[in-house]
């Protein structure tokens, strides 16, 4: 899942539009932290979440 914030505002040809002003993937932490983890001589297990 991927959160996104938009906001909507003219822009300098005075039209309607929106920018995106904040993007989060948590997919894109899970490398850095696979490697920071396994470096500091843990292990990594992954988990499957599904429904509680």
């Amino acid at each position: 899942m991927v959160s996104r914030q938009w906001t909507i505002g003219r822009g300098e040809d005075g039209r309607l539009g929106a920018t995106e002003t904040f993007r989060f993937d948590p997919s894109e932490l899970k490398q850095p932290l696979l490697t920071t983890v396994l470096e500091a001589g843990w292990t990594w297990h992954g988990i499957a979440l599904g429904r509680l």
